[in-house]
This record gives C-alpha cells, structure tokens and sequence, in this order.
C-alpha cells in the first residue's frame, strides 16, 4: 500500500519555531481497575490551544494519534483515519494496547505503535525531536506521581459521606441521655429571646429538666453584657439567633441543622487553589482516562469487521482449494479409465431415483379344460366365427319356415 500523502497545510507552524523542548511530565491514570504510568509532552497549537504527545510505560508504547494531532492539528478526521489506517497495515501493533485479541492489556483510546516506529513516523510529522525526547525519557520508580483526578473525588465523595454520618451519630446522642431524650431545645427555642430579668428562671428551668450537656466544641458567639445569652448560645451550640419568636415547626429539625452545618469544613477544604498544570491534567484526563468513549467502540466495530472478513477470506480460499483437488481427482481417474462418474456421482449428490418396470409377459396363460370338450378345442377366432355361422343359420331357418305356420 503506497504512503498516503500528509497533510501539510494543516502542519503546526509552532513546531519550526520552538526554541526549547517542554520536560516530560508523568502522571498515573487508572483505568479500568489498573493503574498506568503515563508520560505527556505538551505541545502549543493555533488558536491558544495545545495538544499532549503521550506514553504508557505499562507496554512501552506511544499514541501515534497524538502525535498525528499535535503535528497536524487542523486536518480533518478523514485525514487522520487514512494515516491510521496506513499505520495499522504496514506495521505491527501487537503488544501495545489491549483489545479483543489481547484482554490481558489494559486499552486506552487512540492507535499506539511502540518506540522504534514512533521515531520512524516522527521524522515524517517534523516532530524528531520531541519523540526522541519522549523515548529518552525514564521515571522515577520510587517517586510518587500525580494520580487521575477522578479516583481523588471518589475519594473525596467517600470522606464526606463518612463525615455525615458521624455528624448524625453525635447529633443523635445529643438527643438521647440514659436511654430517655432530652428536650432542652424544645422548650427555650420556643421563647422569645430572653430579656437579662427573665434570664435566672430559665436557666432552672433547664438544670431541672435535663442534665449537663456533652462537652463540644465551642462556637464563637457574639459578646453581650449579660451572662445569660452567653449561657444560652453555649447550651445551644447554633448559630446567631434570629430576631423574634422560633415557630414550634422547625424544632424537630434542629438536630438536622447541627449535622448539615458539620460538613462544611470538608467542603472548605476540598476548594483549594488551582496548582500549576492542574488545567492541563484536566483535559489529559478527558481525552485519555475516558477509555470507554466512542472510539473505543468504533474500534471495536472495525476490529470485529476485520475478523469477518478474513474468516470470509479463508473460507473462500479453502472452498476453491477444495474444488481445485476435486477437479484434478477427476481428470485423473478420467485418464485411468476407472469408476469416475460414480465416484463423482457420490461427492456431487445422491443419485436420482429411477423406477424400473417390468414389461409383461409375452407367454400365453395355459388354460385347463374338461376332457369332453377337449375335442373340441378352437382357437378363440374359430370358435367366435363358428357361432356366427350357427346363429345365422338359426336365424334363416326361423324367417323361412315361421310364415308357414301363421
């Protein structure tokens, strides 16, 4: 198959003018329940944009998709498509990434070739030294690279699942004292804000009904004059009050308000500031890590059609060796004189039925006749012809002497 022609118009003018190569950085992505060290070069592209030139070091390969798109970055989907298709025809791709015919491998999206034929293609791509930059590079095994961010937020979505529940934990054993529940909110939170006068009989009220609270953490409430609002918020452990009578409604979900004000710290600080590369570990992760994107499966419709048809291909081949042995069995046993046609007869079909009838039989049956009239014994004609002859002579007889009687 002759090389198809590049597209070069669409060449990456950054490429020519690059004074310095960008360091290889690595990152671990997991994929499919296994974890790969994957290593990215970034690229400048027109428009603002960039592109990554990437390599697992799990099968030692890299993405001849990302080099086609950092090295042609406007070219069209038709362009990259006859490019793949060239690579797949003309070189060996087994032992790169996983598909139908190696499960063992872990599949990312995107057609990988391994070192030596990526260093042959990027002469072509204008991308030599990037390549071998890529090829040259070499981890460190005992550094702890960044890993995909997705598994980060599963784990974080993990953290505060758990901080909830033991928020509801200590919520509900602030409810229940000795086996018997506590209404300390119930009763105060229903009242208006208590005035310095009527401060002192609340404050029994509350010593009677129930007994010392469970030591928390303290919030930071707003200095007032009186020692009764400091009592208060300190009892409560809530937020600011607010001014004028708490209806009775929302006191059952007093303890729902402690838990959902809980995870906020979590939530604080999971919203850091953005390190430096974050960006580009983002839009690494959604053009690699999504191994189960549309690519995949058009691969896999192709792989499978590929399979079809080489099955088609080998059966046809198998057919016309076969007719070719049987044609030259043929001839053979045609020069020798032998049973051919039967034998052909037996390897093309069954034999036509025929019926064989039999003709009759030309013997006449013999007939068994009384010795007193054996005598006479007449041919069949002769005899027909003697009674013609007796009944005319009746008949004459009658028409000749009945006239006379009458």
């Amino acid at each position: 198959m002759p090389r198809p022609q590049l597209p070069v118009k669409h060449a990456n003018p950054y490429l020519k003018n690059a004074t310095s190569l960008p360091p290889v950085k690595y990152q671990i992505l997991s994929c499919q329940g296994a974890e790969i060290l994957v290593g990215r070069l970034k690229i400048e592209v027109p428009e603002g944009g960039h592109a990554f030139i990437l390599r697992r070091f799990d099968t030692d390969a890299i993405s001849v998709t990302t080099m086609f798109r950092a090295a042609f970055p406007t070219s069209s989907e038709a362009d990259e498509r006859v490019e793949v298709q060239y690579i797949r025809d003309n070189f060996d791709l087994a032992g790169n990434n996983g598909s139908s015919r190696e499960p063992h491998l872990t599949r990312l999206a995107g057609t990988w070739v391994n070192c030596a034929t990526a260093m042959e293609l990027a002469g072509d791509y204008g991308l030599g030294s990037l390549v071998n930059q890529m090829v040259a590079a070499t981890p460190d095994p005992n550094a702890n690279y960044r890993r995909s961010q997705k598994g980060q937020s599963n784990q974080a979505a993990a953290t505060t699942t758990t901080t909830t529940t033991t928020t509801h934990t200590i919520a509900q054993t602030h409810a229940i004292v000795n086996g018997s529940p506590v209404k300390p909110s119930s009763k105060t939170s229903a009242l208006p804000t208590p005035s310095p006068t009527s401060g002192e009989p609340a404050a029994k009220r509350r010593k009677e009904s129930s007994p010392a609270p469970v030591p928390q953490i303290p919030v930071p409430a707003t200095p007032v004059g009186s020692k009764t609002p400091v009592r208060r918020s300190a009892r409560a452990k809530s937020p600011a009050v607010k001014s004028g009578p708490v209806p009775l409604t929302g006191l059952s979900s007093k303890p729902r308000s402690r838990s959902s004000v809980a995870p906020a710290s979590p939530k604080k600080t999971a919203q850091k500031s953005p390190v430096k590369g974050d960006e580009d570990v983002d839009e690494l992760e959604d053009g690699v890590a999504g191994v189960a994107g549309e690519q995949l499966y058009e691969e896999d419709v192709r792989e499978q059609k590929e399979l079809v048809e080489e099955l088609k291909r080998k059966r046809d081949a198998a057919r016309a060796a076969q007719e070719e042995m049987e044609a030259d069995e043929e001839e053979d046993e045609e020069e020798e004189g032998g049973p051919s046609k039967l034998k052909r007869a037996r390897h093309d079909g069954e034999e036509p039925l025929r019926f064989d009838f039999k003709e009759p039989e030309t013997e006449e049956r013999q007939i068994a006749t009384n010795r007193r009239v054996g005598r006479f014994a007449m041919e069949p004609r002769t005899k027909s012809i003697a009674w013609g002859i007796a009944a005319f002579a009746v008949g004459m007889s009658a028409v000749s002497f009945l006239p006379n009687f009458f």
